[in-house]
This record gives structure tokens, sequence and C-alpha cells, in this order.
């Protein structure tokens, strides 16, 4: 989650963030119309709200919200004339993860809703995220769900890299300036011309990847974390996570690179980072405040929604 808007204390913490766990069979209730969750989440989202950012339900679907400019949304009246059902888009994660199994089902059903032109009030604000979603199972199939059709969804087969716009057809069309990348070392002199032979600097280490774009627009973060997650070794679940964090390691913002202008002293960095263990139904979870990993599993034993804050210190295991 990168974002100019603190969340755990920092920058003034307009947006107050932690772990929230909803149990299976409540009623959720919407500032729109509310509804009874069919299945256990935990996630990350708002401080006594119920958005989720990012989460996994019982089932071992996981689902997550992030920026599309290019989103759209449409009116109660657009809407109902195209016989389909308004939903809040802040809200959006919240609603599938407590209400579908698997992709398979949001897949059937993802042409029924649009995105209502409706803010979410929340602490006295006013919310309106310009958003695309992300879902994933534990069979592997994945979808981006984008309302880009007048507050409608257009679907997308999830390659395995989402980051925020362009539109995902743009993305993975871009890849393919790419398609020259390569996880072998090129370590062969060249003869340019008989009086220019080049050497490989450091015996031609990391040389299949040049060119691999470095900088945090989403564009490049897209193409960089493409590469690295298709160029990786193979590993076992039990790895999962760790491999996960390599990943994103590429694409974590550092605090102080973003500023919207000069004169403004917030910097837009990566809040948090969170990696989901589908199998297991947990999350493990770490702010851009601290070093300490927070772990939270789906928890059947809470009757109602709860608010888990997170540990935002450096601590570490002591040998």
């Amino acid at each position: 989650m990168d974002l100019a808007a603190g969340m755990f204390g920092e920058d003034g913490n307009p947006m107050p963030s932690c772990v929230v766990a909803y149990p299976q069979g409540i009623q959720i209730k919407s500032v729109l119309n509310s509804w009874q969750s069919k299945y256990a989440v935990v996630g990350v989202g708002g401080k006594g709200t119920h958005i989720l950012y990012d989460g996994v339900n019982e089932a071992g679907l996981a689902g997550d919200i992030q920026v599309l400019m290019e989103c759209t949304r449409a009116s109660q009246e657009s809407i109902a004339a195209r016989g389909l059902t308004p939903v809040i888009g802040e809200e959006f994660v919240t609603y599938v993860l407590s209400q579908y199994a698997s992709v398979a089902e949001i897949r059937a059903d993802y042409q029924k809703f649009a995105l209502l032109d409706q803010p979410l009030e929340v602490n006295g604000g006013k919310y309106s995220i310009p958003a695309h979603y992300t879902f994933v199972d534990e069979t592997g199939d994945s979808i981006v769900l984008e309302p880009v059709n007048d507050g409608a969804f257009k679907l997308y087969d999830n390659i395995g890299v989402v980051t925020n716009s362009p539109e995902y057809g743009w993305q993975t069309t871009n890849l393919r300036n790419y398609m020259g990348m390569t996880d072998q070392n090129i370590t062969a002199d060249q003869e340019w011309n008989p009086n220019l032979t080049l050497h490989p600097i450091e015996g031609g280490t990391g040389y299949g990847l040049y060119g691999l774009p470095g900088d945090f627009t989403s564009v490049s973060r897209f193409t960089r974390a493409a590469v690295i997650a298709n160029h990786m070794d193979t590993f076992t679940a039990d790895q999962g996570l760790n491999q996960l964090y390599a990943a994103f390691r590429s694409v974590i913002i550092p605090r102080g690179l973003e500023h919207a202008n000069p004169q403004s002293p917030l910097t837009d960095y990566t809040r948090y980072w969170v990696g989901y263990d589908l199998s297991q139904r947990t999350l493990v979870m770490q702010t851009g405040n601290g070093l300490a990993f927070n772990e939270k599993a789906i928890d059947q034993t809470i009757s109602d929604v709860t608010y888990f804050d997170v540990d935002n210190s450096n601590a570490v295991h002591a040998l």
C-alpha cells in the first residue's frame, strides 16, 4: 500500500488502519445496503470501519484494492436502468471476501455490479478512491476487475502482477517491450569492429536484465515485478511468503522519494507490505515504520468485527 497519508500513527494518521477480523454470519452495515457475511475474513483495513484494503477469507480467497485513475462510477438511476446492483467502491473488497468462496464464483457474478457515484463517509471525511480490484484463490485462478464501463466492470485474467494505472490491458501489452530480458548473465566479449571489443563488467553478472526499469512509476513497477516474478527459481509453498517478500523488495518505495510538489511535506511511500498464505488463511504484515512483522490468521472465536493494532516497532529476534 503506497499512500501519501498516515495510516499507523505517522503523518497525523488521517487514515487510522489496523488488522481487521470479521466473523461468519454477522450483519455488515454498509452506507448503502447492509449484508450478512457468509465467510470469516481477516485483512488490513480502516480502524473502526468495515473497509478492507486487502484480505483473505476462510475459503482461501484473497483480494485487494489498488488505484486506477481510469475508474468510472455511475448514478443510482443509470445503474438501475441497466439492471445492475450498485456497490460502494471502498466496500467492494469487504463485500466480495465475505460473500464469495472462489474466483470462479466471482467470474459468474461480476457483471451484475457497478460502482455507485456516492463517496464513502468515514470519521467526518468523504472518500472516493479511483480503484481496481484483484482476487486470487487456492487454485491459482486470479482476476483483475476494472470499473471502466460507466461503473460496470471489465474482467482480465491476472498474469500474477498488478499495480496502479493505466488499465490492465495496457500494462500487459507494454511487457512486449521487455521480451529480451533473461536470467542468464552475458559473459562473452562482443567485438563491434576490429578496433572495439567490449568486455562485460563484473563478469557479466546481471547483464541479462540490463535495462529493467528502476523507477517507481506504476508502469515501471509492474514491469519490474513481472520480470522478477517470472524469472525466480521455483519454490515450494512453505517458502512462498519469503519469496513474495523478496520480489516485493524491488518495488517497495522508501519514504521521501515522491512528493506531490516542492511545498508538500507529505511523501507517497510504502505504508505497509502484506503477504497472504491462502492455505493457512493467514496474513503476515510489516508497516513502513518498523521492521516488526505482524501475523494474524482467520479467527473463528470472535462474534463481532475485531480490530487489532499492529506493531510498528523495530522489534527483532535477538540471538
